[in-house]
């Protein structure tokens, strides 16, 4: 009985190594402040990406479309069961995901009996005020982290590493508008890409910075394969919902 231990630590890291590697050619998710409010960005095949969750909360993921789906309804429908027992000034993401996500993720991921939740989840919230905007991912362990300017999601912690010394190269605050701050998350899309499309060893090794010219070379062969997927929390749309979807149009502006 006393190497029972090791052998939950041994298939605790099998199960990591199973569901990163499931993981590891899924689309990255970018996140961006800009001078009007908060941007998701991927690129999907076929299949939607970014959600609203409540008037001023939304997420994307990465992962097993009946994880994503799964999970993305238990926190909707916890979101709008909180409204409703009380208000909706009591929806927050710190709630939603210290007490609904975070909690899930970790009791799958550690139950070795069942089955874990093969995704990576990465949520936006607008606050009232611009310094109160917050990005939080969560890992399929149930790792949280925050950031108020700026968040990744992809396969691997190497790959959202190359994504995020991409970000932090640029300037990160929200004074950029929301034409550069779509090309700034596409971009960084990229990278994700390339890297994703690595041998781990490789993504590991290498440099993440690709020239300007070899980045959108990967976006113009992702759009051939997939659609370009924008989803904005904004301060001034009208009404209690602050989100939106980018049109195709819009998109192709900001390609232009």
């Amino acid at each position: 009985m006393r190497d029972e231990p090791y052998r939950w630590i041994e298939a605790i890291q099998d199960r990591r190594d199973y569901i990163e590697d499931e993981l590891r050619l899924g689309s990255p998710v970018v996140g961006v402040t800009y001078d009007e409010g908060m941007m998701l960005l991927t690129v999907s095949k076929g299949q939607r990406k970014i959600f609203e969750v409540h008037d001023r909360i939304a997420l994307s993921a990465i992962g097993h479309p009946a994880d994503i789906e799964r999970l993305r309804m238990l926190v909707t429908d916890t979101a709008s069961v909180q409204g409703f027992q009380n208000a909706t000034e009591d929806i927050n993401l710190h709630r939603l995901t210290n007490y609904t996500l975070a909690p899930a993720f970790k009791q799958a991921f550690e139950s070795i009996a069942g089955e874990a939740y093969i995704i990576k989840m990465l949520l936006a919230e607008l606050g009232s005020t611009s310094g109160k905007n917050q990005f939080t991912g969560i890992n399929f362990d149930g790792i949280v982290r925050t950031d108020p300017s700026f968040a990744v999601i992809a396969g691997t912690e190497t790959i959202e590493t190359g994504m995020q010394k991409y970000l932090t190269a640029t300037k990160t605050d929200a004074d950029r508008d929301l034409t550069t701050a779509f090309q700034l998350a596409l971009e960084t899309w990229a990278i994700g890409k390339e890297l994703s499309s690595r041998e781990p060893e490789e993504a590991e090794s290498e440099d993440a910075q690709l020239e300007t010219q070899q980045i959108y070379q990967i976006i113009d062969t992702a759009r051939e394969e997939g659609e370009i997927e924008a989803g904005v929390l904004e301060a001034s749309q009208q009404g209690t919902s602050k989100f939106r979807l980018l049109t195709s149009q819009q998109i192709e502006d900001a390609l232009s």
